[in-house]
This record gives C-alpha cells, structure tokens and sequence, in this order.
C-alpha cells in the first residue's frame, strides 16, 4: 500500500468516526429538550407529514449513494436538490416544536439563495461550523444538517462536473452523515 493511500485510509477513517461521533444525542439528551407539545388535531397531521418526509428524505438519500457510481454529476446534483426541498418542509415542522431552533434554522435556509456562489470553503465554514449562524443549542444542530448536508453535495456537483474518486467519496461522506442525524431529527420532531 502506498503512501498516498495510506493517508486517503486514515483520513476517511477519521471522517467516518467524526461523522459517526456528531450525529449523536443520548436518549436522556433527547427527553431533557424543551419542545413545544403537540395538541390538535391539524399539528398531529403536520408532524404525520412531516414524519413521511423524514422516512422519503432517508430513501432518497440512500439512493444517492447507491447511485454514485453509476449517476452523473447533473443526476447527483437532482438528487441533492430533493433533498434539500425535503429538508426545508422538516425545518418547518421543527421551527414549530423547537422555538429556541427558529432563528439558527431559519438563517440556515438562507444558504439556499447562495449556493450558485457560494464557495465550499465558505460552506464549511460558515455553515458545516455555524460563523454564519447564530448560537444555537446542541439539539437544532441536528436538523440544520438535513439541509446542509445536501447543499454540500450541490456546490461539490456545481464545483466538479466529472465526479472522481475523490470527490464521490466526499459526497458519500456527505449523505452518510446527514442519515446518522435523521433518526435524531424524527425524535426531536415527532415523539
């Protein structure tokens, strides 16, 4: 194995523990968090709806994947772009129950309008590490990720019209991690 490898192993290994270590929150964690309570009839059918979105967004992420080695760029870009409409109709439901979410989460539909200038440096930056957003608790971090994630994956397709190695790599990182918070967001949400 050569050193070029040896380094892309270990970085992806990192990034796979990383990934892994951000998109959890214990079940005490979950319980403790102030969410607004359901009551009437038309918010348990937002959050039935929402709750479907959760479970298309998870089958639609997993097909993105799976399609990496087959779809083009333009394909993958189509697909991040369900995502992301996806995710906003969530955030909805989630500016609802988590009021203290609402400002974090409505700056972070913002980076809609941005995202065909938008560089990845500045995405990561101000989006993947919060400088653009305002503090947030620990648990509206989750939900803002179903739409960043995504956003990610565009500006990767828009950047890179011929997905190598590297970069489908980078995009699968991408939707792996957003699905390890998706289960976070349904209970954050939902229950």
């Amino acid at each position: 194995m050569n050193f070029k490898k040896i380094i892309f192993f270990f970085s992806m290994l990192v990034m796979s523990i990383s990934a892994y270590a951000s998109g959890t929150m214990n079940e005490n964690e979950i319980k403790n968090i102030d969410r607004i309570e359901v009551s009437g009839d038309e918010m348990r059918q937002r959050l039935s709806i929402t709750a479907g979105l959760l479970t298309e967004y998870e089958i639609e992420a997993k097909k993105l994947v799976s399609n990496l080695n087959n779809g083009s760029s333009t394909d993958i870009r189509k697909q991040a772009s369900t995502l992301l409409e996806l995710s906003e109709n969530v955030i909805s439901s989630a500016q609802y129950r988590l009021p203290q979410c609402d400002e974090y989460l409505a700056k972070t539909l913002m980076l809609k309008n941005n995202l065909q200038e938008i560089s990845l440096e500045n995405l990561e930056k101000d989006y993947h590490h919060d400088g653009a957003l305002p503090k947030a608790p620990s648990e509206c971090y989750h939900t803002k990720d179903l739409f960043v994630h995504p956003a990610t994956v565009i500006v990767l397709t828009r950047d890179n019209p011929v997905l190598n190695e590297a970069i489908k790599s980078s995009i699968h990182d991408e939707i792996t991690e957003v699905l390890a918070h998706t289960e976070i967001v349904r209970q954050l949400i939902i229950y």
